[in-house]
């Protein structure tokens, strides 16, 4: 009877120590799961799932915090993210009418703007490939180029525009001839005189043609007036002189 009794007790004692065990086993991964900020009602094979999806999302959020970290370093104090403006070059055109002036923007992260301004007046900039840019200008005056990095930080270069013809022609000397005025004329630019546009008025004639042009020589030949007669001298890039002609004085220039 006391055998019996005893087997019962061990018998109980055993239930109890497994039913703890698998309480303390319960307990353990509930509180790796709850490490983990995971669900510990899952099982365990799912809650190896749960884990490797966590740790790998740890890992992700991690890289990026360092990748943000480090940006925000290289930015703050320039080595990285300051860009840089080079290879600039202004070339005009055949007629001095306009510029077309190209650059390089140096930086090792895409710039978040390239802007251009031209005494103050914003100009389109194109995109030309491989951080190259290009625009056209047709005035002179000062270029200002403007390169904003991703971080904010800008770098400015600013260059003088000269090459553009903006000024008119210019009257070397004039002399009566007989019946005619011979006019010597130059263009103190680089895009040349327009003999094809020269024309000249009087209160009595609205266009008078010249008579003869030597382009090689750059003489200009009218009529000799009776009254006042205006004489215009375009270039091809649109600048004109105006010069009045008062017979018996001579000629002066007009704006």
């Amino acid at each position: 009877m006391r055998h019996e009794e005893n087997n019962r007790n061990n018998q109980t004692s055993e239930t109890s120590d497994f039913l703890h065990d698998k309480m303390n086993t319960g307990q353990l991964f509930e509180c790796i799961m709850t490490d983990l900020d995971l669900d510990p009602s899952c099982s365990p094979r799912s809650g190896m799932k749960y884990r490797a999806r966590f740790i790998r999302r740890c890992l992700i959020k991690g890289m990026l915090a360092a990748a943000a970290v480090g940006l925000f370093v290289f930015s703050g104090t320039g080595i990285v993210q300051k860009p840089s403006i080079s290879s600039v070059k202004a070339a005009p055109s055949s007629d001095a009418s306009s510029a077309k002036v190209t650059f390089h923007v140096d930086a090792l992260f895409p710039v978040s703007q390239v802007n251009a301004s031209l005494n103050e007046k914003d100009i389109d900039v194109d995109v030309l490939g491989n951080q190259d840019y290009s625009l056209e200008v047709e005035e002179n005056g000062y270029l200002l180029l403007d390169v904003v990095s991703i971080s904010g930080i800008h770098a400015t270069q600013e260059i003088s525009i000269d090459s553009i013809d903006d000024q008119a022609p210019v009257i070397l000397s004039h002399s009566h001839e007989g019946d005619n005025i011979e006019i010597h004329v130059k263009d103190i630019g680089d895009s040349g005189i327009d003999y094809n546009g020269i024309y000249a008025r009087t209160d009595s004639s609205d266009m008078i043609r010249p008579t003869c042009c030597e382009p090689s020589e750059g003489l200009v030949v009218f009529p000799y007036p009776s009254e006042d007669m205006y004489i215009v001298i375009p270039d091809l890039n649109q600048n004109r002189l105006v010069s009045v002609l008062h017979p018996g004085i001579g000629t002066g220039a007009e704006e």
